[in-house]
């Protein structure tokens, strides 16, 4: 198990992808402090917006990190075809939630930068339970978006970050920032997939990070 700084979501429920970017960083730099206004601005996080990945993947690159990003998100069509492709990939479900949440054309933007960033190796295709086991084996700290409805059986769609703090046979613990916050929270590795691949198991994400 990784002895990972915890740190809690804001109150407001709109910073969870910033306290496990926060835990990353205390991680790797102790003696350091990042506050939420600061990585706010290096995530490109505004108020009532989601956090896409792109910037905070071009921020870690800037920090020397060691970086691999699996999805089956297409960046090269996305930065071509803007929101035209975003409306063939996803669900209704997750196409309205993005967008309510989302400037599309902002993330089209960054998504140009993103490709041309040779230190960010992007695998184009679904995360798998082997990679998980593999890369956290080889000492990566690893952040996974899931639908974390799906852990308490409720219906819907919600996107939130995760970070995974210890894998066993049958078990994952992860620093779930909340809302409630959770510290090395355990949950069936089938459970936890299944959030991480809703409402599509073929479209799982995993961001992989060392320094």
């Amino acid at each position: 198990m990784f002895n990972i700084p915890f740190y809690s979501n804001t109150k407001d429920d709109s910073h969870c992808v910033q306290a496990c970017l926060k835990s990353i960083l205390k991680f790797y730099f102790p003696d350091k402090n990042f506050s939420f206004k600061y990585l706010d601005k290096q995530t490109n996080h505004q108020n009532n917006t989601a956090t896409w990945d792109s910037a905070m993947l071009l921020f870690l690159s800037k920090l020397n990190f060691k970086i691999i990003y699996i999805t089956k998100f297409d960046y090269q069509k996305f930065a071509k075809n803007g929101e035209n492709y975003l409306q063939s990939l996803w669900t209704d479900e997750i196409y309205q939630f993005q967008k309510l949440y989302s400037n599309f054309e902002k993330e089209r933007k960054l998504a140009k930068k993103l490709i041309k960033n040779k230190s960010i190796k992007i695998l184009k295709r679904s995360a798998k339970i082997s990679d998980l086991k593999t890369l956290f084996n080889k000492s990566y700290l690893i952040m996974v978006p899931i639908n974390p409805l799906v852990l308490e059986n409720k219906k819907g769609f919600y996107n939130h970050m995760v970070l995974i703090t210890n894998i066993t046979k049958h078990f994952v613990y992860f620093h779930d920032p909340g809302l409630p916050p959770y510290k090395n929270r355990k949950i069936t590795l089938k459970k936890f997939w299944q959030a991480a691949g809703y409402p599509n198991s073929k479209s799982v994400d995993l961001i992989a990070v060392k320094h």
